[in-house]
């Protein structure tokens, strides 16, 4: 190579050195030292989190979530030049969280599951700081309804399923990462039968409203002020929901059986092997 082409090699070395070396600077690592000198308290308590006691936590560290420091520190502590959660949309601080926790096909699915179609960010309910399991301040049910008060208030009614102290949690049944609200994915009939597994069948003669309505159709599956929480009281206006009179016999009227239970003689109801119209076995 002669003195000419060793001078234009050269320099085009310190170009592109001069173009890259700004942008790497900028978003180079401080380290943990750093933010530690600062962030004592913080980085103290990060130590008790499932976080800081990860194996596989990036190595990173603090930077791996709230960007580069090195401006950070340089700057004197200057918050625009850091990540702050709490300037992000529901989406963009999300995403931070799922570019590691999106390892299962529940978390996976948070990127565009039922919560974050409604801009509900991670840390609504997760604290990545917090030394609680799952980063969950709350128990799963308080923590649920402090946005769905109005189901939350359902568990108040007279007949209600038991939840916390050894009852179910809202998570027994829902799974708030994913796409479906249920944890099942096929009906509701299917998320009951893994606690009432005695209705579940497989029967000779299933009750159709079962497995196409689910539960749901004869049930309030959070609480009800009806026995058995139906919904309805007398039984009769809810079986005469389907059961029209157009398709019953003449003698199973109203009001001849308002005051009756139409379990008196249809027992069977969630099923039968011995009977088509599900009558006592």
């Amino acid at each position: 190579m002669g003195h000419r082409g060793l001078v234009t090699w050269i320099g085009l070395v310190v170009f592109f050195a001069a173009a890259w070396i700004p942008a790497a600077a900028e978003g180079e690592y401080a380290g943990d030292e750093s933010c530690v000198a600062c962030h004592e308290p913080v980085a103290e308590n990060w130590l008790h989190t499932g976080h800081g006691s990860a194996s596989d936590f990036p190595e990173a560290g603090c930077e791996s979530c709230h960007g580069s420091a090195a401006n950070h520190i340089e700057s004197g502590g200057d918050l625009d030049s850091i990540i702050r959660f709490g300037l992000l949309s529901s989406r963009e601080s999300s995403q931070i969280c799922l570019d590691c926790h999106n390892r299962t096909e529940s978390q996976f699915d948070a990127s565009h599951g039922i919560h974050s179609q409604n801009d509900v960010a991670c840390t609504a309910c997760h604290n990545p700081h917090s030394t609680a399991p799952q980063g969950l301040e709350r128990t799963g049910s308080e923590l649920c309804g402090s946005c769905h008060q109005q189901v939350l208030a359902q568990f108040e009614l007279p007949r209600a399923h038991p939840m916390g102290e050894g009852g179910a949690e809202c998570s027994s049944c829902h799974d708030p990462h994913a796409t479906r609200t249920l944890r099942t994915e096929k009906s509701l009939y299917e998320s009951c039968s893994n606690c009432h597994f005695e209705k579940a069948g497989p029967f000779l003669f299933g009750h159709d409203t079962l497995t196409v309505d689910g539960c749901a159709a004869c049930h309030e599956v959070h609480g009800s002020p009806n026995r058995h929480l139906l919904k309805h009281e007398p039984q009769v206006n809810l079986c005469y929901q389907c059961h029209s009179a157009s398709v019953t016999p003449g003698w199973h009227s109203v009001p001849r059986f308002l005051n009756e239970k139409c379990t008196a003689c249809h027992s069977a109801i969630h099923g039968s092997n011995t009977s088509p119209y599900f009558l006592e076995e």
